[in-house]
């Protein structure tokens, strides 16, 4: 069992001496995390790939990254929030009622 461990660690990247610095949630932790990572860029490679497949001409990176790189706007990202937790309270069967503000 350990060196089945040993050897994901390994394949992850992490050396022999970092592996038995971690306790076994930490490593469990840190490869999952490093696999979500490479998940997530290759998400976001294929993303781009199909994205420049079809563009009939090609603009500067800055133009398709741009977006994650504006500071957040604090009543997008509240509307936002709100129509999350909505959707998730309906989806649980659940009513919402809106808090009255203290003052």
């Amino acid at each position: 069992m350990v060196e089945a461990h040993l050897r994901a660690a390994i394949r992850a990247g992490l050396t022999e001496a970092e592996f038995w610095r971690l306790t076994p949630y930490n490593l469990s932790l840190r490869l999952q995390e490093m696999g979500r990572g490479r998940v997530e860029a290759g998400l976001y490679a294929g993303w781009f790939s199909e994205r420049f497949a079809r563009a009939k001409e090609l603009r500067g990176p800055a133009h398709y990254i741009s977006e994650w790189f504006q500071k957040p706007d604090p009543k997008g990202d509240e509307a936002l929030a709100a129509a999350v937790f909505d959707r998730m309270a309906a989806d649980w069967g659940l009513e919402v009622e809106p808090a009255e503000d203290a003052e």
